[in-house]
């Protein structure tokens, strides 16, 4: 993988520029969705200027943008999901697509969405590329 050209976040305290002035039910939001991206594996969180976009060994797989009213962003998975807190999924290549979600409470980052983060990891480090299309 090539070097990014934003600053990555080596501790918790990189995360504080996103979080200032966000209600507290926002951060607490960022935070278990940075536990579950955790859970997953190792990830490199690149601090862009507006998303934190989460990056395997081989590409970006999520990103995250915390809010007045919780956290949107994007996975991409290898396949198309149907759920409430997907706003739109689109194909982003043959192979990937491409997932908005907006969630808004700790429910919302439940087991499947855990699920699904996970899944993304793998497309982080290109393990979809060994399956059958």
């Amino acid at each position: 993988m090539t070097e990014s050209k934003w600053p990555v976040a080596v501790d918790d305290a990189d995360f504080d520029p996103y979080l200032e002035a966000r209600p507290e039910s926002s951060r607490d939001l960022f935070w278990r969705f940075v536990a579950l991206a955790r859970a997953c594996g190792p990830v490199i969180f690149e601090l862009q200027k507006g998303p934190i976009v989460l990056r395997g060994t081989r590409r970006i797989f999520a990103g995250v943008k915390v809010t007045a009213d919780g956290l949107h962003g994007h996975i991409n998975l290898a396949r198309e999901l149907s759920d409430r807190r997907i706003l739109k999924a689109e194909a982003f290549t043959k192979r990937l697509y491409f997932h908005c979600y907006r969630v808004t409470s700790l429910d919302d980052l439940d087991e499947e969405f855990a699920h699904w983060l996970c899944e993304a990891r793998d497309v982080g480090d290109g393990l979809y590329l060994s399956s059958p299309s």
